[in-house]
């Protein structure tokens, strides 16, 4: 799990876009990468003169390892926690997401940092429903999962409709940003959206032609202040519901 310069730059964005700071969790100890090459390194130096001019990427590195604690003090968050299953990489919080966090954790943070850990949490609904539970009314999970292209990396790929049908239709969760993007250095400027399928009623559709090579999906989303009341818990695909109801409907279905 690492940080390169494309990811950092739509972490950089989304946090001054939304003015984030406060208490942050990251999920496993991420790995400070910055910038590759070309493309992808031209965008990260452009965001950052733009977002953070008083910063240079030299500052933004741990200074005695390879980790991102520094990183993401210096974008604005008081605090910086790790959790991880294990403490092999000295996480500041030991807990397994695939067992129920404890009341302590709790409304906890500000901000939840996915960065390629639940993919690897067999118990996916269990890890998602313990992020929903240790963000506080009104905190953001910022989301950075393989999407497309990694076979065997993970139990999981995760896909926009996770995003829409889950945290957006079923906790109500406001959706700050949904975007596929390429990791590859060379198609750096080429991410790509989706259609809704909460507003269109059908299976979210690119908005673009997808590069070759590996996808992540980068995504943002902000916990409602009140929960969700009175709907129900249970996940379904919008556009199965929608079958579903036209079905059930006949005048609907004859038109």
């Amino acid at each position: 799990m690492a940080i390169p310069d494309t990811l950092a730059m739509r972490i950089m964005n989304v946090v001054c876009d939304n003015d984030l700071g406060g208490d942050f969790l990251m999920l496993g100890r991420q790995r400070w990468m910055g910038s590759r090459r070309k493309r992808s390194a031209a965008m990260f130096a452009a965001t950052l003169e733009e977002r953070f001019p008083n910063l240079s990427e030299d500052d933004l590195a741990n200074p005695n390892d390879e980790y991102s604690e520094t990183f993401f003090h210096k974008i604005g968050f008081e605090n910086v926690d790790s959790m991880d299953v294990s403490d092999f990489e000295n996480a500041t919080i030991v807990q397994d997401l695939a067992d129920w966090v404890p009341k302590k954790l709790h409304k906890k943070f500000d901000v939840i940092y996915d960065g390629g850990t639940c993919e690897h949490v067999f118990d996916l609904p269990t890890a998602y429903r313990n992020i929903d539970r240790m963000l506080k009314p009104g905190g953001v999970m910022i989301g950075h999962s393989p999407c497309n292209g990694w076979i065997n990396h993970g139990f999981y790929q995760i896909t926009p409709e996770m995003v829409y049908g889950f945290w957006e239709k079923t906790l109500g969760y406001e959706v700050l940003e949904c975007v596929l993007q390429p990791i590859l250095p060379v198609y750096a400027n080429r991410a790509v959206t989706t259609t809704n399928p909460n507003e269109t009623g059908s299976r979210p559709r690119l908005k673009g032609k997808l590069p070759d090579g590996p996808i992540i999906l980068s995504y943002a989303v902000r916990k409602p202040m009140k929960s969700v009341r009175g709907g129900s818990r249970k996940v379904y695909q919008s556009d199965y519901q929608n079958r579903w109801s036209e079905s059930a409907d006949p005048d609907v279905a004859a038109q």
